[in-house]
């Protein structure tokens, strides 16, 4: 059971990550081109629009206008969220600063694109405390997170997504890190649901 200050996502999602409190909450998403990082965020999106609060996402991989962001939408999110998520691809963090005084949560995808220090991560947390951040990182081929390391160190939950086979059933996401709950669970982001 949660405490009066903490709560938890629906289902296999809220067992994979625990018990979230919102203050300065930030999870980052890593992993390698097509192991599933954006269908994962549609999903986290799903998940936290799905107890009311509301989600802005910078489709700044893609773009707002992709067949991929729509079908995502249509796909992993129920109607109600659909109500609740607004997609953007303004690249300036002046408008993620913005966007944070308005939406419970914010999600970007992917950082690199808003060209800005690694450092303006934590700042957003501070400046933004209630606001939850959901960022996504590339990995270069070489296997480094592109901007660098520090946003790993400031977030509460790091979530890398392994990409199995070209098949995408087996893709799945494992938190490298949690405050909030158990570090090695292995998520299936096809199936959307708990491995095992």
């Amino acid at each position: 059971m949660a405490a009066q200050d903490t709560f938890r996502l629906k289902g296999d999602l809220g067992r994979f990550l625990g018990d979230l409190e919102r203050y300065k909450l930030a999870i980052t998403l890593e992993g390698d081109q097509g192991a599933g990082k954006t269908q994962f965020a549609f999903q986290l999106a799903n998940g936290f629009a799905d107890l009311g609060m509301s989600i802005g996402y910078y489709a700044l991989e893609i773009g707002s206008k992709s067949n991929i962001v729509i079908k995502n939408r249509e796909k992993l999110l129920t109607p109600h969220s659909r109500e609740l998520f607004s997609v953007s691809e303004e690249t300036s963090l002046k408008d993620v600063r913005e966007k944070a005084k308005v939406f419970d949560v914010i999600i970007i995808d992917s950082w690199t694109k808003l060209d800005v220090d690694s450092a303006e991560f934590d700042k957003l947390r501070n400046d933004f405390p209630d606001t939850i951040f959901i960022v996504l990182f590339q990995r270069t081929t070489s296997g480094k997170i592109r901007g660098g390391t520090k946003p790993l160190y400031d977030a509460g939950i790091n979530i890398m997504v392994h990409k199995v086979d070209n098949s995408f059933i087996n893709n799945y996401a494992e938190c490298t890190k949690n405050r909030y709950g158990e570090t090695g669970l292995q998520y299936n982001v096809s199936k959307k649901s708990l491995v095992g």
